[in-house]
């Protein structure tokens, strides 16, 4: 081995003794005129790590059957081919964290170098480094650093030799980070200062603070956001797709629509369920009040233990003291139920039964006010079946001032973090309007995150920083604060939400069920003493 192969040799070793790598990928055109010195490499690793050979122009979807541990080598020809690099960008698809080193077949050239680098870094290739084919005589790397813009980094390889791969996203060094609010509140909410000029705030807004703050980074709004122009899941997916923005501030669900876009998002931040929220039922009126006091069921058993008593009641003669205080237990025990019921009534009055399923929300007058876009995501059986129980809107920003209204005519639908909002919007009412209910929900354990672009180069760092947000509490405290953004917005004031309850005395028209049954009684009562008495009158006339 010559002194060019061992100094080939040992930026190898550094390369791999430095990173956990699981495979090698050595990519060199068959039919290149130029030779590189990396073709030499496979053997110097005896056993030790895998490698892959691949010689075609033809790019592979690495991401199938190669993990991110992956060291992809790439020999060049000594002129600028951008259709081979596009071959080793596409073939990289989904990992762009790979580290690469590309070795050009010729003598060195700062404009190539370059061009080469510029164009990994258009491509959010960041883990690059070249070398010339003198590398054995000039011992020097090239690589580049990508923040805060575009600067050309030479380094000579020898015993000072440092790792060839930083993770230059952990200090952006001042970057502007591109991104675009969606506005669903409460997960970003705009408002404006004295100066006109838009501010945004809400959980999601913190969480890309903190990840500006933390990599030493601003953010860069890519347009002025509009209020009354709030975002679609389709129109933020295409943002990130096209470039528009390095971090949408926008958390959507990964698994409910648009499934085959799953790479444009970070890692989970929450799971959630989208469900409904109910409007609480009425309490009952003063007429139920009276049939709750004394059952239908109660009148009935009392009803039935009479005609027992009066069937058997020649048979009990003997047994007339224990029957007398049988009657008494039951009076007592009638009595107490009664104003048990009775205070129960002025402490906690009762309300209607609970809407509990989709049939039987189909059967009432109540309606769930919803999107149409989001509609269509929807169980298809579900929507043939109860197709009735919605009412549709196209409008985002008027079916959110509904929902922000807590306008009891409709049930809405929702996540279950948005409803954290409306349960402490509702927490100081004496009694809440709504409830969140379990029983109507479309989807469930949904995970959420935030929308990148599909080879954003800072998909590691997001990923950590969800891990650490989520273990640390700081996600579930920024939810919880979603009713006070909304009021510093000027979106929801604090007040009492419920209705008051109007007490008066009873009147006649109160009492109207009573007196109908009282004189059904009377009703019953007279007909069957004129017909014991008429029975009396025939049985006399028929004797004598």
């Amino acid at each position: 081995m010559n002194d060019s192969h061992i100094i080939h040799a040992e930026l190898l070793s550094a390369v791999v003794r430095l990173n956990n790598f699981s495979t090698i990928l050595y990519f060199g055109p068959e039919d290149a005129k130029e030779r590189c010195q990396m073709e030499s490499w496979p053997r110097w690793t005896v056993n030790e790590i895998p490698w892959l050979l691949w010689r075609s122009e033809i790019s592979l979807k690495l991401s199938l059957f190669v993990n991110a541990e992956l060291l992809v080598l790439a020999c060049l020809p000594g002129v600028y081919r951008q259709d081979l690099l596009r071959i080793v960008s596409s073939s990289l698809q989904y990992m762009r964290q790979t580290k690469l080193l590309i070795e050009v077949a010729g003598d060195e050239d700062l404009g190539l170098v370059n061009r080469v680098l510029m164009f990994c870094l258009r491509n959010h290739m960041l883990n690059v480094a070249l070398i010339f084919g003198d590398f054995g005589e000039s011992h020097t790397l090239f690589s580049y650093n990508a923040y805060p813009n575009y600067s050309l980094k030479s380094q000579r390889f020898g015993l000072e030799f440092l790792d060839l791969y930083p993770e230059q996203g952990l200090d952006l060094k001042g970057f502007q980070i591109r991104t675009q609010p969606d506005l669903s509140e409460p997960n970003t909410i705009l408002s404006h200062d004295q100066q006109g000029n838009p501010r945004i705030s809400g959980y999601v807004w913190n969480m890309l603070m903190e990840y500006s703050r933390k990599h030493n980074a601003s953010l860069q709004l890519a347009s002025v956001p509009q209020l009354n122009r709030p975002l679609t899941h389709i129109q933020v997916l295409d943002l990130a797709r096209n470039g528009a923005v390095d971090i949408a501030a926008s958390i959507q669900p990964v698994t409910l629509r648009y499934v085959e876009r799953y790479h444009e998002y970070a890692y989970p931040i929450t799971m959630s369920s989208w469900c409904t929220m109910m409007p609480k039922e009425k309490l009952i009126g003063v007429r139920d009040s009276f049939a709750w006091l004394m059952p239908v069921m109660s009148i009935g058993f009392l009803i039935i233990l009479w005609i027992i008593y009066e069937v058997m009641k020649g048979r009990w003669q003997r047994y007339g003291r224990l029957l007398g205080i049988g009657w008494l237990i039951l009076a007592v025990l009638l009595a107490s139920n009664v104003q048990g019921r009775l205070v129960s009534l002025f402490i906690a009055p009762p309300s209607r039964p609970h809407i509990n399923s989709f049939g039987a929300l189909y059967k009432s007058k109540l309606r769930i006010l919803g999107l149409r876009s989001e509609y269509n995501g929807y169980d298809f059986d579900m929507r043939t079946t109860y197709s009735g129980a919605f009412l549709l809107s196209d409008n985002i920003s008027e079916f959110i001032a509904m929902r922000n209204s807590l306008n009891t005519s409709f049930a809405y639908t929702l996540t279950n973090t948005k409803w954290l909002l409306y349960a402490e919007q509702q927490a100081k009412s004496s009694r809440p309007l709504y409830y969140y209910s379990a029983d109507l929900c479309f989807y469930k354990f949904m995970p959420n995150a935030l929308v990148i672009p599909e080879n954003s180069p800072h998909r590691a760092a997001l990923d950590r920083l969800m891990l650490q947000l989520g273990q640390s509490g700081l996600y579930d405290h920024w939810t919880t604060l979603s009713f006070n953004y909304m009021v510093q917005a000027g979106r929801l004031t604090v007040r009492n939400l419920s209705e008051p309850q109007e007490i008066r005395s009873l009147m006649v028209q109160d009492l109207h069920d009573v007196l109908y049954a009282y004189a059904v009684g009377v009703v019953i009562s007279l007909t069957l003493f004129a017909c014991e008495l008429i029975m009396f009158r025939l049985k006399r006339w028929l004797f004598i």
